[in-house]
């Protein structure tokens, strides 16, 4: 888990995308000012969120208000939607939902009190005191789901679902429908963002890039299908995003 801080955070645009990274994210606005979703095509705002919402596990990239007065995000690490919320992670795959929805009055008390607080690490605090009384405690598949998930973090190319299904001593359906429950979606999908997201952290710390060399290290059969998975998550072409790429690898402003 990981919680972030945003003040007086004005870019110059006012719109970013969100790609995919896996993880699940409660959202804290606490200046009072809705923020926004906007349509990728059109960039007109779709939905207004407020106050506290809940983001699941993301198949492809949204389109966000980028201003921030005053925000607090919780970042959840993938393979915590289901010990987080106690409802199958793939509910809320692909959806954004004022918070209340997932966790009821506790949520919204949380928020009013982190309003009141003065200085960031009481809210953290705060924040984790919360936490600790929500998340459910481990139970017999946590330690199964949470080596699936570091076996395909640390896996750059090809994997095989079948022999992690084999591994987990259960069938590869079985294995499937486990592995969406806690993260969300299926092992094949988490491999890909997976993926994308290494390809994300080479870019950002290389200074010569070689797509050709970096679709190779990542597994893709050629470059063909590797410019249409990164097509597919950030809806731009590889060049295209070196082009304008923002201060975080995730987040890409849309000027």
């Amino acid at each position: 888990m990981e919680v972030v801080y945003v003040k007086d955070h004005y870019p110059e645009h006012e719109m970013e995308k969100y790609l995919p990274d896996g993880t699940v994210n409660i959202i804290f606005e606490l200046s009072g000012n809705p923020k926004y979703i906007y349509d990728n095509d059109t960039k007109l705002p779709k939905k207004a969120y407020s106050d506290v919402w809940f983001s699941g596990v993301l198949k492809d990239y949204i389109t966000i208000s980028a201003h921030s007065e005053e925000m607090l995000v919780v970042v959840f690490k993938p393979g915590a939607g289901y010990l987080l919320t106690h409802q199958s992670a793939d509910s809320y795959t692909d959806k954004v939902v004022p918070a209340s929805k997932v966790f009821g009055a506790s949520i919204t008390k949380l928020h009013a009190n982190l309003k009141l607080l003065k200085t960031p690490e009481e809210k953290f605090e705060a924040i984790e005191q919360w936490i600790s009384g929500q998340f459910k405690e481990d139970d017999f598949y946590t330690d199964m789901i949470q080596y699936a998930v570091e076996t395909i973090q640390n896996t750059s190319s090809r994997i095989s679902i079948a022999e992690l299904a084999e591994k987990s001593g259960y069938s590869q359906k079985q294995f499937i429908a486990l592995f969406k429950k806690y993260v969300g979606i299926t092992p094949k999908q988490f491999h890909r963002i997976t993926r994308f997201n290494q390809i994300l952290a080479t870019v950002e710390n290389e200074k010569r890039i070689s797509w050709t060399a970096i679709a190779n290290d990542c597994g893709y059969f050629d470059q063909a299908h590797f410019i249409k998975d990164f097509k597919s998550f950030s809806g731009l072409n590889p060049q295209q995003y070196l082009s304008d790429i923002g201060d975080y690898p995730n987040f890409f402003p849309v000027k």
